[in-house]
């Protein structure tokens, strides 16, 4: 008994002294505040229109295009790439289920059996020149960790916040793909429209060098206006060549991010009449930006394991008692293990470690898991900073487009009533058929402003949504503590 209390005034001690065992507290890294945002997004909830839900979990149906649907619901089925992300997941979710067990006592079964002769000259003089036959027989092994200091849990605990982390980078890859393959679709588009545009530039050019052509060889004009129309008429097919090569790379681009051969891409469908719609902006933009950010919440995890990690860490320097227990039959005869009684073995009680001398590796590597978690603390301020950057650039962009859209609608307006005009004063013999078709060509060239300018707003409001997190939810945990 009094043996028994000494080693419980040892624990004891251990423990109220424990805190003076891992050194100096070092300042522990701090979860950042969500920066203030409310400037720049005052200029947005008073300029542009805003609604209530979004984006949802599937966003780019809200563009209602169906080509657009199937082309990102093939991509997340069939990329390689979201695929391994899809294994990572497994693999922390199988890794939780491992530590698990931990928390559970074991039960296992052993049968082992040794043939032996002592030597003759052994010094064991009593069983020297002996033969012996050790068979033992255990149906019943019991061995469970008395989890005193929460190891255990902690160590469950880090398993599980780093698979819900794996399955946030899961959503994030999917995020991810989801806004290249629209992205992708969209310049796509543009490039289609640009290019017809472009073609029609091009018959047009042509159409005014035969006319310049016409001229010189009547001699009203030099040299000169015949070969600008020449240099115009090159310069307009290479523009066209250029789109027409832009449309088959992002069909190769389309192809490979559905998971696809090149073969593929060149069978997507342009439905010329479906328009995909620019999206309105969320009205609760700051209050969106922690709680549907994948990454954001993948950070905030990986930093929750890594705390839990240093509480780890802590508990290598306490006592570890593991309570052990067997039964079976121990006998030198194979007969008598059998047929007596005399045979049966049990045993059962803890066994206890103490750390006493380590050479300094507990305190190392407390110090290795107090680092880490401050390094996945920084990694998460620093991606809330990229995020609130992201969605400030998003809504830079957002008014940036929307001003030159307006302008550019106005600039083509304009250019189709001279059109207009050119073509009521030709009718009327006022005009020759040169004016016309560089009317014609100067709207064609307005159109093509306005293409690719459409194209890139929607491509914003794609990034807007990927800043925002698509439409991935989770709750916001409180900040880790070490």
């Amino acid at each position: 008994m009094a043996a028994l209390r000494r080693f419980g005034l040892a624990v004891l001690v251990i423990t109220i002294e424990g805190c003076a065992l891992f050194g100096a507290d070092s300042q522990r890294a701090q979860m950042a505040p969500l920066p203030e945002i409310e400037q720049t997004l005052a200029r947005t909830t008073a300029e542009i229109a805003a609604q209530d839900r979004w984006p949802e979990q599937r966003w780019w149906t809200a563009f209602g295009n169906a080509t657009l649907n199937g082309l990102v619901e093939t991509a997340l089925a069939a990329n390689p790439n979201l695929k391994v992300a899809e294994a990572r997941l497994r693999q922390a979710e199988t890794l939780a289920d491992f530590e698990a067990a931990d928390l559970y006592p074991t039960i296992d079964a052993n049968v082992s059996f040794t043939a032996q002769r002592f030597s003759a000259d052994s010094v064991q003089a009593k069983l020297a020149g002996q033969h012996f036959r050790h068979l033992l027989i255990n149906p019943l092994v019991l061995r469970y960790h008395l989890d005193f200091w929460g190891r255990d849990q902690a160590s469950l605990q880090s398993a599980v916040d780093r698979s819900l982390a794996a399955s946030a980078e899961l959503a994030d890859a999917r995020l991810l793909l989801a806004t290249a393959v629209a992205g992708a679709y969209f310049d796509l588009l543009a490039a289609a429209e640009k290019w017809q545009l472009a073609e029609h530039i091009v018959v047009d050019l042509q159409a005014l060098f035969r006319l310049e052509q016409s001229r010189r060889a009547a001699g009203l004009i030099g040299e000169a206006p015949l070969w600008q129309a020449e240099r115009n008429l090159h310069a307009a097919k290479q523009a066209a060549a250029g789109l027409r090569a832009e449309q088959e790379l992002r069909r190769n681009q389309l192809a490979a991010l559905a998971g696809q051969g090149a073969d593929w891409g060149m069978r997507i469908a342009l439905d010329a009449s479906v328009v995909p719609q620019v999206l309105a902006l969320p009205a609760d933009l700051p209050l969106r930006l922690l709680a549907r950010r994948p990454d954001l919440h993948a950070a905030r995890l990986q930093a929750n394991a890594a705390a839990e990690d240093i509480h780890v860490a802590k508990t290598a320097f306490y006592p570890d008692v593991n309570l052990l227990a067997f039964t079976g039959f121990h006998s030198v005869s194979l007969v008598d293990i059998a047929l007596q009684g005399s045979s049966l073995a049990y045993a059962v009680g803890p066994s206890i470690e103490f750390p006493i001398f380590e050479g300094g590796r507990l305190r190392a590597q407390l110090g290795y898991r107090e680092a880490a978690y401050d390094l996945a603390v920084q990694r998460y301020n620093a991606g809330l900073l990229h995020a609130v950057q992201d969605v400030a650039d998003a809504l830079s962009r957002w008014h940036e487009l929307a001003a030159k859209a307006d302008e550019q609608q106005q600039a083509l307006a304009a250019a189709e009533a001279q059109n207009r005009l050119s073509d009521s004063l030709i009718r009327n013999g006022l005009h020759d058929n040169g004016k016309l078709v560089l009317a014609r060509i100067e709207a064609n060239r307005e159109r093509l402003l306005l293409a690719g300018l459409a194209a890139e707003q929607r491509k914003n409001a794609v990034s807007l949504i990927k800043a925002l997190g698509g439409g991935y939810q989770a709750a916001v945990e409180s900040a880790p503590q070490p």
